[in-house]
This record gives structure tokens, sequence and C-alpha cells, in this order.
């Protein structure tokens, strides 16, 4: 069991920090705010999913560290499977792919679940084994990543809570495509010199790092427009909820709005502008030696990943009690209970350099 954790912990947390699903949890509450379900059919079916995506992000990292090992071995890479034999790997992504399986299992009969995750399959176990081997292939490596890593999660999302065909969802999967866009040319530019010298024949290292630049740029702005629909889709489409016997007067979600509308003039094209002057501008890079928590990776990251699902999560709470297990979910995750957390964001720190500006 010791031995499995070790899998399972890949990489200090990457099966959270890493799992487009808990990026984008506010997808899930959203269906419950839209479709008002209010009950603990709804927990119970998000609780699932989110087990079942956490066995779908390791089952993939782990496919991809058993299709790399050499690789990984001469760039210098961290691989979970550097002291195993193959048998042995291939052994421990088998047992994964099977706690996937009896996870999803519940699913297969909501409409749209079973071939999106057959889809899905196909090119996470395709993207690193041969004779595929997606992530050499330049473009379409890029692409077969991007696919499996954020919109097909999604959308096997919205179909296992009977939410897929509608304008809302669609919404919120084009946004986090662009979600997943960002992060993976992102990924790619950052290693892109480690690949080459490892013979990885990435778009990155096809391209050069000018190309991939330009691309990060536009998909990042075009990220956070997808972020302003989506975030008029949560005004539009979740009706109003009754506080203490009254109709919530105004609509619901509109403060996110708000706060996202003060926000854009000071992103709108801030990295496009930056990248194409050969800057390094990266707001997916969480690395502690990464670039600093400015207004950028608050629209990008702090924005979607926690202020929106909390928001959300708050709501549900208020109109179903047992929701707040999402709450608390959040508040561990994010570890917000821990004071030193606090000082780490913007406001934080601006608190910090005014508290030693003023000898104190």
């Amino acid at each position: 069991m010791r031995r499995m954790w070790h899998f399972l912990a890949w990489r200090s947390g990457g099966l959270i920090r890493y799992n487009s699903i808990w990026q984008n949890v506010a997808a899930l509450f959203y269906v419950g705010l839209a479709r008002q379900q209010f009950d603990l059919a709804y927990v119970r079916d998000v609780l699932l999913f989110l087990l079942f995506s956490l066995a779908g992000t390791a089952y993939g990292y782990l496919v991809n560290d058993l299709g790399d090992i050499e690789l990984d071995r001469r760039a210098g890479k961290a691989n979970v499977f550097h002291r195993m034999n193959r048998l042995g790997a291939t052994a421990v992504v088998v047992v994964v792919g099977g706690g996937m399986l009896l996870c999803g299992w519940p699913f297969v009969r909501r409409p749209g679940f079973w071939p999106l995750w057959m889809a899905w399959w196909t090119l996470t176990t395709g993207y690193s084994l041969p004779p595929i081997r997606w992530k050499e292939r330049g473009a379409w490596g890029l692409a077969a990543t991007i696919l499996a890593q954020q919109p097909l999660p999604t959308a096997m999302a919205f179909a296992a809570l009977g939410h897929l065909n509608t304008w809302g969802a669609w919404a919120f999967i084009g946004y986090i495509t662009l979600r997943g866009i960002s992060s993976d040319v992102g990924h790619q530019m950052r290693d892109r010199e480690r690949d080459e010298m490892a013979g990885a024949t990435t778009f990155a290292v096809r391209h050069g790092h000018a190309a991939i630049a330009r691309l990060y740029g536009l998909s990042l702005e075009l990220e956070v427009l997808l972020l302003g629909i989506v975030l008029v889709v949560l005004v539009v489409d979740v009706p109003p909820i009754h506080l203490w016997n009254r109709v919530f007067p105004i609509p619901l979600n509109s403060p996110l709005l708000v706060a996202y509308l003060a926000l854009l003039p000071f992103t709108a094209g801030r990295a496009w502008v930056r990248l194409a002057r050969g800057e390094w501008v990266d707001p997916y890079d969480e690395s502690p030696a990464g670039p600093p928590r400015d207004r950028l990776h608050l629209i990008h990251q702090s924005f979607p990943n926690v202020l929106l699902p909390f928001y959300l999560a708050f709501w549900l709470t208020v109109a179903y009690w047992p929701n707040v297990i999402f709450l608390i979910g959040l508040l561990l995750l994010y570890r917000m209970y821990d004071p030193r957390r606090w000082l780490q964001t913007g406001p934080g720190q601006r608190l910090q350099a005014w508290m030693k500006g003023h000898g104190r």
C-alpha cells in the first residue's frame, strides 16, 4: 500500500494540482445551481466524479511516465518509474486503470458519457505509448494532449451530471479548452530546451521559442475573453434562489462579472504584447521560482481556480446545507486555514510591504 501511495502521490500532489476537474470544479457547481438540484443525488454524483477524475489523472500521468522512462532519464526529468522494471510499471498502470473503471462505471448510461470516455482513453494512452505516441508528432501531439487534459474530461463531467447538451456546458467547455491550450503551450515553452537536448520532437522544439511564445500569448488573450462569456452564462443561466422566504434581489452571479470587468482593463492584451517583445510571461508557472503573483496570475489562476468555485460553493451551501462539504474541500485544497497562505496572495504581499515601510 505504501508503494501504491508513492505512485498516487505523484510529484508532490500532482494528481490534484494538474487535475483538470479540480482546476475547473466551478463547472460542476454551475450545474447544481443552474438546475436547482439541491439534493443528495447531486452531492453523490459530484463526489464520485471527482474520484473518477483523480483516478483518470493518475492513469494519464502514469502512462506518460511509463512511455517516457528512457527519455526522462536522458533529459534529467523526474519519472516515478525510474527505479522499477517495465513489467512492474505496467502492472501499476493496469491497477490504476482498473480503479478508474470502477469509479466511472456508474455513469456509463448517461447520454454521451461512454463515447467521450473512450475518446479520452484512446488519446491519453496513445499520447505516450507506441506505436502512435502522439507527443512526438508536433501539432498533432499538442492537440491530443490538450483534448485529453481539458475539454474531454469537462465534457465527461457535464455528461455524468446529465447537463451536456446545453449552451452553458459548451461555454464552459470552450473556456476550459482555451485554458488547456494555455497550460500545455506554456508547459512546452518552459520545457523546450530540455526536450531539445533529450531529442524529443515536441511542437515547441520543432517551431522554436518565437512561435510558441506567439501561440501562448494568443491563447492567454482568448482564454480571458472566454472567461467573460462563462461569467455571462452564470449571470443569465442561474435562476434566483430564495433567502429568508424572499427571492435574492439581483442576479446571483453578477458580482463575479463586475469583478471581472474591473480587472479586464489591467490585463487585456498585456500577455500578447509582452511575449511579442520577447519578455517571459508565464502565469501558468506555479513553481516557487516562477513569476510574481500579479494581475495576470489573478485572472488566469486565482479568479477561476479559487474565487469562482468558492463563490458558487457558498451559494450551493446556502441553498442546501450538505453542499458545505464542497466548501470544506476547497478550504483544505487551497489551505485557506493557513495565515501564511493568505500572506502569499497579492493583497497579503502588499500588506507586508506596507507594514515593513512603516516600520512594523
